[in-house]
């Protein structure tokens, strides 16, 4: 991702030196430095002083990248010039490198600078995460372009612009466009502008069914409003999906237990929809009473909410409700089996490992996914063989299940069985392997640094990021073959591989067979 991003910043400047922007056209034909190849730093400092523009616009975006603060100097000057491409390029690099001395002056370009788009400039002041530029950043909330305001919720967000929210509710209390209400509500909920909770109510008044309801709704939680519990009761039974998705995440966000008589009435809605996320907040808020309630549902005749009870009972590690909960599981009748079998892995008994493993292998097209899960969770190692001949099923959705389980129990005993099944099932790999990652044994390491030899990139590419993820120094003599070998893209994985293990940064085979000498 990281590539990418820096691929099209690349691109950003390529054009701005293409005289875009009515800039004076470059004399020279621009020799591309190719960004397959890792440059050494010390060739981008000097492109930095004497290439032409556009190599000079990428050796800035890349030393801001590796954090080579040498270059601020140059850096801070290529802001005053006059080919808008280095400006923009110096100025994110500036961004990277954290170089606050140099906010103020990017703040202005932004506003001043009419050969640039103000995203650049705002990108680098998110990158900078320098607060006292907030109130240069703030009024683009009101701008007109809408991937700007959206861009500048983040940007304050990022830098923790908290300082600015009295005067953010001050211009969105003054505005009236609907949807410019969705930005203010956006920025005012993510900085947790608490005195905007009148405001965001009223917002809601309007049920126009728009990302502006939504955007209303999900900033009530995040300001922890104390007087919008009924408005979001209420919105869990109204048409509009998403605004029933974020009222159920304000409830959630807010946690307050006296919201469950309210909700749990919700369960008696024939909207299927409504009667999901009220379940979600059930879930969610700690409450003994939405235990209770949940297990007098299971024990009445409305078969059709048993799931959502079953649900709510997990999540809550309602005790009490165990032996109900393996009776419904095992009955064939009983709707949405699945749900039971994730409950009683949530409680989490022992005692309840006999039923599970029962229903895991019994071919039944509800239970056997929830008990799969379960076991997985409740760290069952008698379940393993169960869950290996669950593999063979041939259910995919079922053998998903399992490697994910297998994974959470970590037995070495099941790393046979998955070799062969990453030799007979290759795409498969990333699941296969990653279940592989979580065994603590020296077998699953060596399975893994061989899966890298494989000449199948669907193998190879998951098999490099387990090793990055297990941070184990002895896979470094195997990516150091990769460093030093002719595929490059084996290569490029080998770098990030050896950063995550060892911390280093180096940019080419050279410096990493150096270190790799130095520290044994």
């Amino acid at each position: 991702m990281r590539f990418f991003l820096q691929l099209s910043i690349l691109l950003i400047i390529f054009s701005l030196s293409q005289n875009c922007f009515g800039g004076p056209n470059e004399p020279e034909t621009p020799e591309v430095i190719p960004v397959e190849e890792e440059i050494p730093t010390e060739v981008l400092l000097k492109t930095l002083e004497s290439g032409s523009n556009f190599d000079r616009g990428q050796a800035a975006i890349q030393l801001g990248n590796r954090g080579v603060t040498k270059a601020i100097p140059t850096l801070r000057k290529m802001l005053s010039d006059k080919d808008p491409g280095l400006r923009a390029g110096a100025a994110i690099a500036l961004g990277d490198l954290k170089d606050k001395n140099s906010s103020s002056n990017i703040a202005n370009l932004m506003w001043s600078d009419t050969e640039n788009p103000k995203d650049v400039y705002l990108d680098a002041l998110t990158r900078m995460k320098d607060t006292s530029v907030a109130s240069r950043i703030y009024p683009l909330l009101n701008d007109e372009n809408a991937t700007l305001r959206l861009q500048t919720v983040d940007a304050l967000v990022q830098i923790g612009a908290t300082s600015v929210g009295s005067q953010i509710l001050l211009m969105a209390q003054k505005n009236k466009n609907r949807e410019k209400d969705k930005t203010f509500a956006m920025a005012l909920g993510k900085l947790k502008v608490s005195s905007a909770e009148t405001y965001l109510i009223g917002l809601t008044k309007i049920q126009d069914e728009s990302p502006t309801l939504a955007a209303s709704y999900l900033a009530l939680g995040r300001i922890n409003a104390k007087n919008a519990n009924d408005v979001l009761i209420s919105a869990l039974t109204l048409p509009y999906d998403k605004g029933k998705e974020n009222a159920s995440m304000a409830l959630i966000e807010i946690g307050n237990p006296l919201v469950v008589p309210k909700v749990f009435s919700v369960l008696k809605s024939e909207n299927l929809e409504s009667k999901m996320y009220a379940t979600d907040v059930l879930c969610a808020i700690p409450s003994k009473e939405a235990s209770k309630l949940a297990f007098a549902l299971l024990n009445s005749e409305e078969t059709k909410n048993w799931g959502y009870a079953a649900k709510i009972i997990g999540r809550q590690k309602y005790k009490e409700a165990k032996n109900r909960l393996e009776e419904l599981l095992v009955k064939p009748s009983t709707p949405e089996r699945d749900n039971f079998a994730e409950a009683l892995g949530w409680i989490g008994d022992p005692s309840s490992i006999p039923v599970l493993r029962k229903i895991l292998l019994s071919g039944e097209k509800e239970g056997p996914y929830g008990s799969a899960w379960a076991l997985g969770v409740m760290g069952a190692k008698e379940a393993v063989p169960d869950l290996l001949l669950a593999l063979d099923k041939g259910d995919a959705k079922l053998m998903s299940y399992a490697l994910e389980a297998l994974g959470s129990i970590a037995d070495p005993s099941s790393l046979p069985k998955l070799k062969v099944l990453l030799n007979d099932r290759p795409k498969m790999a990333p699941q296969i392997l990653s279940t592989v990652a979580l065994i603590p044994s020296e077998e699953a390491r060596l399975l893994i640094e061989e899966a890298t030899k494989s000449k199948n990139a669907e193998v190879y590419r998951p098999a490099m990021e387990e090793i990055a993820k297990r941070k184990d120094k002895k896979s470094i003599p195997v990516l150091i073959q990769f460093t030093n070998g002719d595929d490059a893209e084996k290569r490029k994985l080998s770098y990030y591989a050896l950063t995550a293990i060892t911390g280093q940064k180096f940019r080419t085979a050279k410096e990493w067979n150096v270190w790799v000498k130095d520290n044994p």
